[in-house]
This record gives C-alpha cells, structure tokens and sequence, in this order.
C-alpha cells in the first residue's frame, strides 16, 4: 500500500522515513558542505559493490561483495539468499540477510527479547530473523512493507555498525534498504541520514553516529570475545610455501602482494606481483604466507585492490577495544574484530591496514613458525606518535611548497615576477631564505665576518636539496641559488657581506636617530656660537655627496687689513654625546665606507645627511677655523669657535673649476689691459663678489701650497679612479659602470678644497699643540725618497708619483703632536671630516669641551686605543674598499672588453718578474701586468705608451686579464711590430702597486 496510508508503528510500517548514504568525508568530528543524496540502487544488482569491508551481520560474506539482489515486484528475487541459524551474543541476534521474490512482507523488529520477522514466501526456506535488533531500547531497524517486492539485506540497526534507521519509499512499491556498507560514518568514513524531507537535523545526524559507534563497538567486542582463543589462520611458515600461494614479500623495504609461481631452485621461489613482474625471492623474505591455495592472477588483483581501498580509520575503534584484551592480538583475531570475517581477504586487507597505518598498532611476533601478532600501542604513545606524524605530515606539505615556491620563482621571465628578497624574508620559507642567506655571506677563510653553525647549515643544505640546487651548500653556491630565486640582486656586494660588514644602520640606531630628530638635545654652546650667517659660504663636493662637512668663507678685514679664511666644518657633537649609543656605533665603525655604488655610513643617515650636514639655504650649527696668511703663506692667529653658518652656495668641482677659470682668466684680461672690474659684473655664473671670494680662496691655497713646499712637502701626482654605478643598477644584466679619471692636480678647485682642509688640520694642530690638548695627531716619519737625479729623470707627472708612492712611509695617530713629513707640517689633526671619520669627532669633542673650560671626554690613553683599533677597522674597510673597486673594475671591463685602453708605462713593480705597472689614461686606473718574455724590457721607460685590449674578465674573482695591442711611443714602440706578431697576453695580478701612504691631500 502506499506508505501514507500505513499508521505509524503498524506491522510493516517503516519507524522512521529515512535512508543513510555513505560519504567518505564525514565523520562526528567534521563538518563541512554535505553532498546531494545518492539515487536509490538499480532495480537489479548489487546495493553495493566497493572495497570497504564487510557487513557485521553477514559472518560469510567477504569484504565488498553485495548482500543481496533487489526483490522484483511479483517476481521472484534473481540474488542470493544467505540463511544462517541465529548466533547469540549477550543478547543480540545476528540476522540473516535475504530477500526473495513473491509478495513477502517483514514485520518490524523491536524491542527485546528479540523477536523474529516472519518471512511469507512460495520459497521452501523456514522463517529466520531478517534484522537484528538490541533489547530494549535499542536502536529500531526496519524493513518495508509493500505491495510489490521487499528486500532486507542485512542492513538493519547494526548495518555495518554505523546506522540506525534502514527504510524508505520507493516507486510503486516499498523497498526496505539500509545502506550502511562502508563502516564511514563514525571515524573518517561518512554517512547522511534522509527523511521525507531531506537530510535530518545535525543535531539528529550526530546522535545516530554517535549511537551507531556504540552499537558498533559493543558488537566488536563480542566478536573479539569470540575470536580468542580459536587460533588464526594465516602463517608466514616458509615451509608452507608451494605453487598458487598468495604471499606477501619485502622487495626495497615494501611489502608486496604476490602469487607463488613455483620453487627456483633448491631455497627460493618464483612469484608474480600485481603488475605482472615475476621475481625470485628467498623464503625469509616472505612477511605473510595466506591460507589456502589456488590463487589465480585475478585474486591478487581483487586482494591488492580491496587492501588499497581499506578504511584506515576503522584502526582507532579497534585500538580503543584491543586495550581492553591481554596481550597480543594474532592477524584473524584483528580481521574478525574489524570484519567479523577471517577468510584469506580480510586477513590480507587487516594486514595491509596495521602495515600502512601503524600509529594503533605494533608488530610484535614474526618468525619462520609463527604468524605475525599486534599489540595495542599505551594511548601516551599513540598521542605521541600520532603528534609526530602531524608534525611529519605538516612538514612534508612545507617541504613540497617549498619546492613550488622555488619552482615558479625560476620560471618567471622577467625580475619582476618574482618575489621580491623582502617578500621572500618575510614570507613561510623565511626560515629557509635566512639559512641559506647564513651561509651565503658567510667567509670560512677570513679572520672576520659571520659564522654559521651546524643547525643552520643543515637547514641551508636540506632546504637547497629539496629545490634541487645541488648537493653543496658552501657560499658561493648559496649565493649563486639565491640570486637565482631573486632574493639577492645579481651585484650583490657579497665582499662586504662576507667581512661582516652592516650595509645599514640597525632599527634601533634608526630609532635613536628618529628620536634625536623629534627632540633635538640642549646645545651646551648655544650662547658661545659666534654668527657667521652674513658671511658667504661655499661648499664644494662631488655631485653625488650627500655627507657635506666642509665650507669655504673670506672675511675680509677692516682698514684694508686683508683677509681672514674661514674653514666651517659640520659639528655632529652638537647632536651626540661622547659615550652614548649612537658614539659607540660611530666608533666601532670607524669611518663611512665608500663604495661605487653608494656608501654605508658612520652615524644614521638620517642624521648624517640631515642635522648633521651644511645643507644649503639653513642655519647650520657648526665649528669654524679662522686663520690669517702671513706673506710667506704660514698662519697667523689660528682660532677656532662653535658658529652658526648659513651655505649660499653648493658648488660641484666641475661647476668650481669652471667658475675659477673664467674668473682667472678676466682678471689677466683686466690685468693685461688695465681694466678695472664691472661691480655688477657676474664671473662664471656666480656675482663679481662671490667670484672674487671664490679666486681669493684659490690665490690662498697656491700660496700655502708654496709655503709647504718650501718646507720639504712631498706631493704625489698620481690620478685616482673613481668607479661609479647606480645603487638601482646593482640587479641588472649590464649595469651603467663609468670610470672616471679625478686629479687634483688637474682640477683647481679640487687643489683649492685640499689645500684649505691642510690648513685647518695645521691651525687645530697648533692650538692642541699650544694647549697641551689630547687630540688624535697624525704624524708620519721622514720617508726613504730616491736620490734627486735619479727622481729627475723620472717624469713629472703619473711616473714621478708612482716612484714616490712606493717610498712613503705609513702615517699613524697618538695623542701628542708629532711632524708629519709628507705634508711638511709640525702638528697635524684631521679635523674636517667628522660625520665620516671618527677621529675627527674626537677632536672635535675634546676641542669644544676645552673651549668651555671643561675635562676633555677622550683621555690621550683613550684616543691611543680607539685610534689603534681604527686603524685595525681602517685596514678592514679599505680592504672591502677595493675589493668592491676590483669587482667592478673587472665588470666594466667585462662590459667593454672590445676597447682599446690607452695606458702609459709607470715602472717596474718587480723587473725581475716581468711585473710591470700601467695607467690606463682615460679611467686613471692602475694595473700591475706581466709582460710577456718577447718584450724588449731593455727598451721601456717611465712614460712610455700602450694601448691595451681586455682578454678576460671576472668580476666575482675581482681580476681581469688584458693583452698589449701596441706600443704608441717610446723606446718599446719599435718592438711593437714583433709583440703583435707573438700575440701574447699579459696578467693583470694586482691593483694599486705599492703600499705606501696616500697623502691626505687627496683625502680632503
């Protein structure tokens, strides 16, 4: 009858509406968006038909195998019928499963003791139970009535132990099923219970899992209860071994299912595996030997299949129930805990589950006589380990996206699609990047610089393997992988890196900077400074200086008295205290560090470029010298004052010099026709009187260059290199790198510049000398010089320079005066550079305090300590210095390496090697070659010139090779013929011959 038409609770009448369907994804401890309903299975054929295991209540079945056939309406049912005699266990009956044809009904089953569904058919078979159900107040299983067929198939209240309810309408007729197959609803696997409505509550959900966890583990109780004691029936005997066996063997530590072909030789056997591969294997490889024989190539198929669709989940139920056993559990006793069933199946699938999962369990019998036993691992353990698999689990997913990451970072075309180094830093892989970046920067061979550990240089290696950048993980590999990925520019200073060296300040310096900036400190000499405002104020650097600690003024003094110069240096230690934090940085660093691509300075660049500096158009706190020339160019009067000072003009050198030469040259055009000077007359872009300030200046500095020559000075005319390439340009393919020929011998305003910081130097020397003042005085001995007819026939120039460089002596700093040869002076400090120098900054500190009548901050102990470990500090920097010259050096030279490179010949570096140095004209770069044997060295002279072409070049080594194109002039020039027939390369081994000092002339 229709089902609207059945009262509720009458024979035959479903008790709840509705039908469960098996969902892999759901389980009481999850949530998530739940699947539309299954369709109702076909009219014939199997309810289910998939490798989960079998139902509780059908003790024959085997895993995945239908329980019976669908009943057709009138006819009768095609499928088989399973009739067993009840079973008890403590109160529960195990019903029979099956459904034939012909208008049968069953009643429904409920309540306790159990009762018994008639069965009604033209079928010979006596009655059986069709459900089996609890006492009471048990779960309530049904099967249909209808008018046209029924059909139970074993899926009552237990099902597969996971649901309740087993009922609802279908079609004309009235189809009872319960589709529990699948054991997935409580733990990992998944069910949905249906009502007339849709799916029930969740609430209602969760209570029929929960019930049916129950039913399902007091059911597997019973079954374990059974099972001791019966003994099992799988062995791993080698002996049992024989043709048509199905065996598990270990073949590269896996297990492996295989069908015993027959014996080879004597010992081992041949076996066939699921692909088909036929191996020998010894008898102890065998792990489990299944009962029974026969086996046919499909059955380890079916075998195989049904173990890889196993619910692992089942696994935990079973732990929870095997603690409550003693001791270790054989294989049958497992499979018929989980399955009700020891047939050769169940066993396999229970035995592939426990050697997949072994988190519950743990193997602990297995010899040639014995089958393998398990024990239940103690919960603490399954805690831990099930946590070390997590922390496994989630490490593999890092791992393999890491590999990812990697992996699309390499195939980005361009830079710009791939993370950016910060977005790396910061990113889920940051602990790899710094690792790697650890040992990157890292330099074994030096005495200096950072170090990795153990722990970090296992990481480095680990996360490089895993993103196949092979198996080292030494600096230059490191590096090499991360400028791949873009973490590191490709002209990453790695030089300075490796040494150790900040290529910034710190976040709390920049904190301590941004907080003197908010709040500027008392200045202890507001009401001493002298107001030098009206005077006007030249400044001249570089363009690219952003550190400006010096200016130029002319008072000129009253009753045509003449002038007094004024050197105006910038006073940092009107900001910071001798002792504080951002002092101490300052001193351990020792100096700015200039680089080609920029520089790394002393204090914040916030303050160095900011406060700190003669900025144009601003008041600026600053300590000034002021001296008066006497005629013969010494000083007169020196003094020196805290001043407030205000910059009217920011002048380049190349700006300087041409302003310089055009005032020049009208005053010899006035001087030569007797002219006098227009008022209003501009002179190079600047007004008449700041051009005449400026030649004033230039007509002083000659003057003080004469008086130190005729005091003995020693000047080395050698041109400096200055290497420049844009900080923007430090990730490019072919960067813009210019070398640039700078002399201040050749550049007016440059000699002005030096000149005017000597003599500062000189009137702090004489002050400090004077006083009695400890100050870092820079001294330095009477050099070894050539005798004069021997420097005479040198000439002038480059080639004189480069014979006296390699005589002078080195300079050093104490804190009492001492004369200072080279320059030609009695006492000498350098003062003009304290934003970049930290020997400046004393001075400048011990000056001020004196001033005020106060103790000086640095002891002479104290500035000969700090001095002597600036001078260790110094070495370092300068040694960075010019391997970032060197690097890119040889970069420009690997970018120009068709040019042809006038050169002149300086000298020998050492004869006897054939070492010969060079100055390439145009870039003012020195190099050290070796000449080849075929050069007439009888023939060279100072002076002569070459061209030179590039052979090789590699920046990451800092060297470049070059050959001799020609000889241009000179004695050599007529061995030039035969040196291109010979073809010959020369070496460049070195930069820079010589090691002796540079005059701080140069330094200004």
């Amino acid at each position: 009858m229709p089902r609207a038409a059945v009262p509720p609770g009458a024979a035959g009448a479903p008790m709840v509406d509705a039908v469960r369907i098996p969902r892999a994804t759901i389980s009481p401890t999850r949530t998530g968006v739940l699947p539309p309903p299954r369709p109702p299975p076909a009219r014939h054929g199997p309810l289910y038909s998939g490798p989960a295991p079998r139902d509780v209540r059908s003790p024959g079945r085997q895993p995945g195998r239908p329980a019976a056939a669908l009943g057709a309406g009138g006819a009768s049912n095609p499928g088989a019928s399973y009739r067993r005699p009840p079973r008890p266990y403590q109160g529960y009956y195990q019903g029979g499963a099956a459904a034939e044809g012909g208008r049968g009904s069953y009643a429904q089953s409920w309540g306790a003791p159990a009762r018994y569904a008639q069965r009604r058919s033209s079928s010979p078979a006596a009655a059986e139970p069709a459900e089996a159900v609890r006492g009471a107040g048990g779960a309530r299983g049904s099967v249909a009535a209808g008018a046209a067929s029924s059909r139970g198939a074993g899926r009552g209240a237990y099902g597969s132990g996971y649901h309740q309810y087993g009922s609802r309408q279908y079609g004309s007729g009235s189809n009872g099923y319960g589709y529990g197959h699948g054991h997935g609803s409580y733990n990992g696997g998944g069910g949905l219970y249906y009502g007339p409505n849709g799916p029930a509550s969740p609430a209602t959900q969760a209570r029929a899992l929960h019930v049916a966890r129950q039913q399902w583990t007091a059911a597997a109780r019973l079954r374990l209860h059974a099972a001791k004691g019966s003994g099992g029936s799988a062995s791993a005997a080698p002996g049992a071994l024989a043709a048509g066996c199905l065996v598990e063997f270990e073949r590269n530590d896996k297990g492996v299912l295989g069908l015993v072909a027959g014996p080879d030789g004597k010992k081992n056997w041949f076996v066939v595996d699921t692909t088909g591969r036929r191996s020998s294997i010894a008898p102890k490889q065998v792990s489990l030997l299944l009962p029974g024989s026969g086996y046919t190539d499909s059955d380890v198929a079916s075998f195989a299949a049904a173990a890889e669709g196993a619910d692992l989940s089942l696994l935990e139920i079973a732990w929870e129930i095997a603690l409550e056993s003693d001791g270790p559990l054989e294989l049958s006793e497992l499979a018929s805990l989980l399955y009700d069933d020891t047939s050769p199946r169940s066993l396999y699938v229970t035995y592939r589950m426990l050697q997949r999962d072994g988190l519950y369990f743990k193997q602990t019998g297995k010899s040639s006589t014995t089958a393998p036993t398990f024990s239940p691992r103690r919960a603490e353990d399954v805690a831990q380990l099930r946590r070390q698999a997590e922390e496994a689990e989630a490490a593999r997913q890092a791992a393999e996206g890491w590999r990812q990451a990697v992996a699309a970072a390499r195939n980005a075309r361009t830079r710009a699609q791939q993370p950016s180094g910060e977005a790396w830093a910061t990113g889920p892989f940051a602990h790899r990047i710094a690792a790697i970046r650890a040992v990157a920067v890292c330099n074994p061979a030096a005495s200096s610089g950072p170090a990795v550990d153990e722990p970090t240089l296992k990481l480095a290696l680990e996360s490089m393997q895993l993103a196949g950048a092979g198996s080292r993980a030494d600096p230059d590999a490191a590096a090499g992988f991360l400028t791949e990925l873009g973490v590191l520019r490709r002209h990453e200073p790695l030089a300075l890196l490796r040494r150790g060296v900040a290529l910034g300040a710190d976040a709390e310096e920049e904190r301590q900077a941004a907080a003197l900036l908010a709040a500027p400190p008392p200045d202890p000499d507001a009401n001493s400074r002298l107001d030098l405002t009206a005077l006007p104020v030249f400044t001249i650097d570089d363009a690219t200086t952003t550190e400006v600690d010096d200016g130029l003024s002319v008072e000129r003094l009253p009753g045509g008295r003449g002038v007094r110069l004024w050197v105006h240096v910038a006073d940092p230690t009107r900001w910071i205290q001798p002792g504080s934090s951002l002092d101490l940085n300052g001193r351990r660093r020792s100096r700015t560090l200039y680089l080609p691509w920029g520089s790394v300075p002393m204090f914040p660049r916030a303050l160095a470029e900011g406060p700190f500096s003669l900025r144009a158009g601003e008041v600026c706190d600053a300590l000034s010298v002021g001296v008066e020339l006497l005629p013969d160019g010494s000083l007169q009067r020196p003094t020196v004052a805290p001043s407030r000072v205000r910059v009217s003009h920011k002048l380049t050198y190349e700006a300087a010099d041409a302003a310089l030469a055009e005032a020049e040259a009208a005053e010899a055009w006035r001087a030569a026709e007797g002219a006098a000077a227009g008022a209003e007359e501009p002179v190079g872009g600047l007004e008449a009187a700041v051009a005449a300030d400026l030649l004033e200046l230039r007509r002083a500095a000659l003057k003080r260059r004469a008086y130190r020559e005729s005091r003995g000075c020693i000047e080395i005319p050698l041109p400096e290199a200055k290497i420049h390439v844009p900080y923007s340009h430090l990730d490019r393919a072919r960067p813009g790198v210019t070398i640039s020929r700078i002399s201040q011998w050749e550049s007016a305003s440059r000699s002005l510049v030096a000149e005017m910081m000597i003599l500062a130097g000189e009137a702090v020397g004489t002050i400090g000398s004077e006083a009695s003042l400890p100050l870092p005085y820079r001294s330095q001995d009477t050099p070894d010089l050539p005798p004069a007819h021997l420097l005479a026939a040198i000439p002038e120039g480059p080639c004189r320079g480069f014979a006296l460089k390699r005589c002078m002596t080195r300079s050093s700093v104490a804190s009492a005066p001492s004369p200072h040869a080279s320059l030609a002076l009695d006492a000498y400090v350098q003062f003009t550079s304290p934003i970049r120098r930290y020997s400046d900054f004393m001075a400048h500190a011990n000056l001020k305090a004196w001033l005020r009548g106060e103790a000086p901050p640095f002891s002479g102990s104290t500035i000969n300590a700090v001095s002597e470990a600036a001078a260790e500090a110094g070495r370092e920097l300068g040694a960075a210095e010019r391997e970032s010259e060197n690097y890119w050096a040889a970069e420009y030279m690997r970018l120009n390496s068709e040019a042809e490179l006038p050169a002149t010949f300086l000298g020998w570096q050492r004869e006897e090697l054939r070492l010969a140095a060079f100055l390439l004209e145009n870039q003012g770069l020195e190099a050290v070659v070796r000449l080849p044997p075929g050069t007439a060295g009888e023939a060279l002279a100072p002076g002569d010139r070459a061209v030179l072409g590039v052979s090789e070049a590699n920046p990451a080594a800092g060297f470049f090779r070059l050959f001799v194109a020609g000889w241009t002039s000179g004695g050599a020039a007529k061995g030039d013929e035969e040196a291109e027939e010979e073809g010959e390369e020369v070496e460049v081994v070195g930069e820079g011959a010589g090691g002796g000092e540079v005059v701080e002339v140069v330094q200004g």
